[in-house]
């Protein structure tokens, strides 16, 4: 992929791996446009982007409303002219034992990992086939290879989301657009995390933890890829990570 002028949309922006991601293609020289609920989640991003020399603004948007996501992506496409890559990184990790989880919950974990992924993806490439080129990656997890005990709802999504990936890989491939998945598999050093390690008093192993700014240039290292050797699904671990 050449040139760094286009926009960069990243759906599912925190503090953690979200952060990293739009940081890289910020600095990068990409003008970022963040997705997330939280209109002061969003802010407290913009600011650190900024100290850092980077543009990146937010838009207040429910990846799980179709609407929404079809007008940003417009809003987006008109602002900035031309939409470099598109990263899917929403959908919060959900554990409950089988019987414990309601038709309800089930739905609403695979709205956020699968469906909004679906919608976003698509309009995505909308935008980026009148220009034959664009890079499109999900954030996938364990989950998204393995159906762990306790993981129905999650792994339901993200296995959904690994699939609608591959299908748009080959179908949209041949036209120019790059599609991937990247499986982080292990746990990602963020505030939350060190919250539950506290919680039950305990402290994750010394370098167990993924590194956020390291996958984030997994993410950009994939984007930046020449078309002769593109990679469509990766994996990322912690070096002394059991798999």
């Amino acid at each position: 992929m050449s040139g760094t002028s286009g926009a960069v949309v990243v759906g599912g922006v925190g503090e953690g791996l979200g952060l990293a991601i739009v940081t890289r293609f910020a600095t990068a020289g990409h003008p970022v446009v963040m997705l997330a609920r939280s209109a002061d989640r969003l802010a407290t991003v913009e600011q650190k982007v900024a100290a850092l020399g980077g543009v990146a603004r937010g838009r207040p948007t429910d990846v799980r409303d179709e609407r929404q996501v079809v007008e940003l992506f417009e809003e987006v496409a008109t602002e900035h002219g031309r939409i470099d890559a598109a990263i899917y990184n929403a959908g919060g990790q959900h554990r409950k034992p089988l019987l414990e989880i309601t038709g309800d919950t089930f739905e609403k974990v695979w709205r956020l990992g699968c469906f909004g992924a679906f919608v976003f993806g698509r309009e995505a490439v909308r935008h980026m086939l009148p220009q034959q080129q664009g890079t499109i990656i999900f954030t996938g997890a364990t989950a998204s290879v393995r159906g762990g005990a306790s993981f129905a709802a999650f792994a339901a999504a993200k296995f959904g989301t690994r699939a609608v990936a591959q299908s748009m890989a080959r179908e949209f491939g041949p036209q120019g657009i790059h599609v991937a998945s990247v499986v982080v598999d292990g746990g990602i050093d963020m505030p939350e995390i060190h919250r539950r390690y506290a919680a039950s008093g305990t402290t994750p192993p010394d370098e167990s933890l993924l590194a956020p700014s390291a996958i984030a240039e997994t993410y950009y290292q994939i984007h930046r890829q020449h078309r002769s050797a593109w990679t469509m699904e990766t994996e990322v671990r912690p070096y002394c990570e059991k798999f």
